[in-house]
């Protein structure tokens, strides 16, 4: 017994003392425990980030489309039912024609049925959409800006032939919803603008400039709204106020004026889009052209511009903006 009891004493004497063990154990599987849950968190948070990104790139993109049977509409039908991330969730129609509530698909000639269908008043179907794609008139489109505001939804509008006035609202419209406005959606038309300004700072000076536009005889506004758009960057690169200088074809007598941009529109069968630009000196000129063969570029160039806007803050967006996304 005595030796048991002395026994325990030395073995006491030289055991560390396990209330300093003890805890500091603990602390270090404490430690251990907590890395790993920062580890597990920051992975989740990558993860869930990852399967957002997946979602958003995935997500189908509802559009609606105003004006689904004239040239460009229809031919914006056909391109949107291509896209794999557009879905068309109907059209918008005036009242009385006799194509509302007929399936787009068969509108259109895509020679199926789609499911979406065309309906006479917008306030039906714009809370399924999230994008107005539009190419109409002005009257029309000033109406569907309206119903955008109202519901925030993202309008694109390929229409031209607005007054300073519609323009204004138009620009307005910026600080509710997202919105692009282009007198032409065409990429290859904007490497044609491109161009243009080179050749207007390197030849325009001097020279006669003349813009000869040609659309189909149905076209309401003239001249078209590229070839103001033209005019308009001719004029600045050239550092001139374009309603001084602006010229509108040729009648009667009399020398033309110097430093003139003249347009002149032709409006003949169902052509679709020519423009011509001729910087004209003496004994000598130089022609830039762009023709638009058929809708289909336009079309293109406007469903892109849906699918760009999707999920933009509010604000003016240009076809520049989509083309360099």
């Amino acid at each position: 017994m005595l030796f048991t009891y002395l026994s325990l004493i030395i073995l006491t004497n030289h055991m560390p003392d396990l209330s300093l063990i003890i805890p500091n154990f603990f602390m270090s599987i404490m430690k251990k425990y907590n890395t790993i849950i920062n580890n597990l968190n920051y992975i989740s948070e990558f993860a869930n980030g990852c399967i957002n990104k997946l979602k958003e790139r995935t997500k189908m993109i509802n559009i609606l489309i105003n004006g689904p049977n004239g040239n460009m509409g229809q031919e914006i039908t056909r391109v949107a039912y291509s896209k794999p991330k557009l879905r068309i969730v109907g059209g918008v129609g005036p009242v009385g024609r006799d194509y509302i509530n007929k399936d787009l698909g068969l509108l259109v000639g895509l020679g199926k049925i789609t499911g979406s269908k065309v309906y006479d008043d917008i306030e039906i179907i714009i809370k399924d959409c999230d994008i107005v794609v539009d190419c109409t008139n002005p009257e029309v489109t000033i109406n569907v800006l309206n119903t955008c505001i109202q519901n925030g939804k993202a309008l694109v509008t390929g229409t031209t032939g607005f007054s300073d006035k519609e323009r204004k609202l138009l620009e307005d419209a910026g600080k509710d919803i997202p919105i692009l406005v282009a007198s032409n959606t065409s990429k290859i038309a904007h490497i044609f603008f491109d161009l243009i300004k080179i050749l207007a700072k390197r030849a325009g000076n001097k020279a006669d400039i003349d813009i000869i536009e040609m659309h189909e005889n149905k076209k309401l506004d003239a001249p078209s709204g590229t070839a103001k758009e033209i005019a308009s960057l001719i004029a600045n690169e050239l550092h001139l106020q374009l309603n001084h200088v602006a010229e509108y074809g040729r009648k009667g007598k009399g020398i033309r004026p110097a430093q003139s941009i003249c347009f002149h529109s032709i409006r003949s069968g169902n052509y679709p889009s020519s423009h011509k630009v001729i910087f004209g000196h003496q004994n000598e000129k130089i022609e830039l052209a762009f023709d638009g063969y058929n809708m289909i570029p336009f079309a293109e160039g406007i469903v892109d511009a849906a699918e760009f806007l999707y999920n933009k803050k509010p604000g003016v967006y240009t076809m520049e903006d989509v083309f360099s996304s």
